[in-house]
């Protein structure tokens, strides 16, 4: 049985940013601060979509054959990417299933003026491994202007999803989303077929050049995120690494992980808006948990969004902790806005301000740009 090693290539030292209309100065990132996870994949049972591709097939990635890799992931359980790329116009994951990306694996998207696209879309799926997805959308060739949710990978109500080594980039809207709705869902997907989001692990990689959040997480429950480079979102907002913002209060924001997350040249690093969140009847939970984050080249490290006047909700239970947290080069490496008497607990602990090449962990740095020191420790 032929045995490959999980792995991500990123054939450059370094790269230069594009940047978003608040952020004027280009910076470059040493490719050693990419982090993958070295796994051992048996793929000698895999299926190998190039199979069954069209006799006298492309391997430059300009001809959409979406309708094979569907009919290749629909009849088999572990695939294998044919190692060149290949043009697609979303494919969506089955349950109890593997997909593997080779060495020059990459899906392409085929430009579109759709607002809303899926690279990958897992909906209502369970038991799902994806090894070493490259994945670029049509930020440079898409056909309109309007909208900012296409997606590079999209888990909707699905649960027990392991993402390994991914290598996002250039997508209309957000790298990776989390969340549990029947909006936007595939056709098929029924209410009763929706299922929790939630056991999803998200480690090793690199997502890059984003318009609007590296990663989006509406929605989850006991979501691992590790070892990630986040780098270049721009383009419309709130253009943060990683947004936590639910839809509403039927989703859940339980037992959320996020460990060494890098983030560079993005509006915010972390940004955790509870305003949809709320409910009337019950006290919605909230345990999330950030630790060994760093933040470079942007304008704010931790955003905490909230309310204008105080809307009748009960309040929330739980805790956003951080720990471990390191900024450089930020102008607000902390900010927190009004009306908190409703937020979870907010902790901050271990916290390092690089200004002016001077390491600050000062309170008084901490609170500068905090408006209501409510639920508030550190």
């Amino acid at each position: 049985m032929k045995i490959i090693k999980s792995f991500l290539i990123l054939n450059l030292l370094t790269f230069s940013t594009i940047c978003c209309s608040q952020r004027k100065d280009k910076v470059s990132i040493d490719k050693s601060l990419i982090l993958t996870q070295d796994i051992a994949v048996p793929t000698g049972d895999f299926f190998k979509i190039e199979t069954i591709l069209p006799k006298g097939y492309v391997k430059d990635g300009t001809v959409d054959y979406t309708a094979y890799i569907q009919k290749a992931i629909d009849a088999n359980n572990k695939v294998m990417m044919p190692d060149f790329p290949l043009m697609t116009s979303g494919i969506f994951a089955q349950s109890n299933s593997q997909i593997y990306f080779q060495k020059n694996s990459s899906l392409i998207l085929k430009p579109t003026a759709n607002v809303r696209y899926q690279i990958i879309s897992l909906h209502g799926v369970e038991n799902v491994k994806i090894y070493n997805p490259t994945l670029i959308g049509d930020r440079d060739k898409h056909l309109d202007s309007k909208g900012e949710w296409g997606f590079g990978i999209d888990i909707r109500g699905s649960r027990n999803i392991d993402i390994f080594n991914v290598n996002i980039s250039d997508c209309w809207g957000d790298g990776i989303v989390l969340v549990k709705t029947m909006r936007n869902i595939r056709k098929g997907i029924t209410k009763e077929k929706l299922l929790e989001t939630e056991k999803i692990n998200i480690i090793g990689g690199i997502i890059n050049n984003i318009r609007r959040n590296g990663i989006t997480i509406a929605g989850g429950k006991d979501v691992f995120i590790k070892n990630l480079l986040i780098a270049n979102v721009n383009g419309t907002n709130p253009m943060a690494g990683i947004d936590i913002e639910p839809d509403d209060s039927s989703n859940d924001l339980e037992n959320i992980n996020i460990d060494n997350v890098k983030i560079n040249n993005a509006n915010v690093g972390i940004d955790l808006h509870l305003a949809q969140y709320g409910n009337q009847t019950m006290s919605k939970s909230v345990t999330i948990s950030c630790s060994n984050i760093s933040v470079e080249n942007s304008n704010t490290g931790i955003y905490i969004a909230g309310y204008k006047t105080k809307p009748n909700i009960k309040e929330m239970k739980g805790y956003f902790k951080v720990d471990k947290f390191v900024t450089r080069n930020v102008t607000k490496p902390f900010e927190k806005r009004e009306q908190f008497g409703l937020y979870p607990m907010i902790q901050m602990n271990n916290y390092k301000f690089n200004i002016n090449n001077k390491i600050d962990n000062s309170k008084e740095s901490l609170l500068k740009h905090v408006k209501d020191s409510s639920k508030f420790t550190y």
